[in-house]
């Protein structure tokens, strides 16, 4: 598969999940799953999930992000997660932000310096593909609570990506921390 049809998919199915998650019982069972081997999920993801990642392998990283989607509720942060998540698509893959972009924002907007972030980064990019989606689910909560929005389209690729090709994705969250924008400040003056 052409690698721009995969992230037109990570786009569709990240979309779908969020549609999807307007329903309280699917966002439930999806809740119930982060994090978790396929084979440990409720049927009912399964049914809701399935369909959506035929063909299309890496069923753990689309059970897990379906699962991390679940966990954005308009009641735990201000954010309008369609507006952000639609100015994204524009943007060329690349500019997208990734893991190591979310915990550099996170790390910024808080009083903590960021040697913390970046030390927890450093142990996300060693981890073993199930480590890593079960240490997702906690720092998506965080993130969220902070007023960060993943790309979670961004972070399904790579996921999906991770057991193949792990050293580059984990070298490109690094740079990202490293290279991410500051957010900007608030304005003083009322």
């Amino acid at each position: 598969m052409h690698v721009d049809d995969y992230r037109a998919h990570c786009d569709t199915f990240t979309q779908t999940i969020r549609d999807l998650c307007h329903m309280p019982a699917t966002r439930v069972v999806l809740e119930r799953g982060r994090g978790r081997p396929v084979e440990d999920c409720d049927q009912r993801a399964h049914r809701a999930l399935a369909p959506l990642t035929r063909g299309y392998g890496a069923r753990r990283a689309h059970w897990t992000v379906a699962g991390l989607i679940a966990l954005e509720r308009p009641t735990r942060h201000p954010l309008d997660l369609a507006a952000v998540h639609d100015s994204r698509t524009d943007l060329p893959w690349y500019q997208r932000p990734n893991l190591g972009t979310c915990l550099a924002q996170a790390a910024a907007t808080t009083t903590r310096d960021d040697t913390s972030a970046e030390r927890r980064l450093r142990v996300l990019t060693r981890l073993s593909t199930d480590l890593l989606h079960r240490r997702l689910p906690g720092l998506t909560r965080q993130l969220l609570s902070q007023g960060q929005a993943p790309d979670f389209a961004v972070w399904l690729s790579d996921l999906a990506a991770w057991d193949e090709h792990r050293r580059a994705i984990a070298t490109r969250w690094l740079d990202s921390f490293h290279l991410a924008p500051a957010p900007p400040l608030a304005d003083p003056t009322p």
